[in-house]
């Protein structure tokens, strides 16, 4: 829920959604799969859940201060347009080499599903990260659009993130979205401002004193950080 209410989501102008894939520097794949809360199973949501409020405890890039139960990380997360990455062993380097196009997704297979791509894996092992995408604003500005990532912990440094963005300009605008604009990127989260930096986001403003964040340093008070607010036209 935002500052506004609920607000309805734009007109998709691309049609459907389909999982893509895309390269990692490591040479393995990441899929990123289209989902709403009624096509994942509970045990998933629950894994993101806790994927969700492992970052929430960290105080550093989220606003939120308290774990969110199941029940309230399903509406924050799956309230609009909500997508999962997972690692993707079967996707060949071969076929990545063969059908990369120039916007950077490696190929759209509608026919793969998050089961099939999981296998006998589990959760932890399988999923690389997960966005949403949703309004900024309500109504006659709902064509800017919002997204939160989270990668976990345990895939952090595999360039991830980045790819997950990558994701992002490619769904947003088939969702009927013409921009998108970041409220609360945090100065101290500096591995998002280089992502959205490299991805050719703008930065159009500064937001003094935007978050009380968890200070890196143990027993040391919450800090006052400040936020870019980034933006980028579709």
């Amino acid at each position: 829920m935002s500052a506004y209410g609920a607000i309805a989501r734009p007109k998709v102008s691309g049609g459907k959604p389909t999982p893509s894939s895309y390269i990692l520097p490591n040479g393995q794949a990441l899929t990123v799969f289209p989902c709403t809360r009624a096509s994942v199973d509970d045990e998933l949501v629950e894994y993101l859940a806790g994927v969700f409020n492992d970052v929430v405890r960290e105080g550093r890039t989220y606003p939120q201060k308290e774990p969110l139960t199941v029940e309230e990380f399903a509406n924050y997360f799956f309230s609009h347009d909500c997508f999962v990455g997972l690692l993707n062993p079967d996707a060949t380097v071969a076929s990545r080499e063969a059908t990369l196009p120039h916007n950077g997704v490696l190929h759209a297979d509608g026919e793969l599903t998050i089961p099939q791509v999981k296998g006998e894996r589990g959760w932890r092992e399988a999923v690389l990260g997960m966005f949403y995408v949703k309004p900024n604003y309500p109504g006659r500005s709902s064509h800017n659009c919002n997204g939160g990532f989270v990668v976990p912990t345990v895939h952090r440094g595999l360039k991830v993130g980045v790819n997950l963005g990558k994701a992002y300009l490619h769904y947003a605008p088939l969702l009927g979205y013409k921009a998108s604009v970041f409220n609360l990127v945090y100065v101290s989260n500096v591995a998002s401002l280089k992502i959205w930096d490299q991805l050719g986001f703008n930065r159009v403003g500064l937001v003094p004193n935007a978050g009380l964040l968890k200070s890196t340093v143990e027993g040391e008070p919450d800090v006052f950080t400040d936020a870019v607010v980034y933006h980028k036209t579709f």
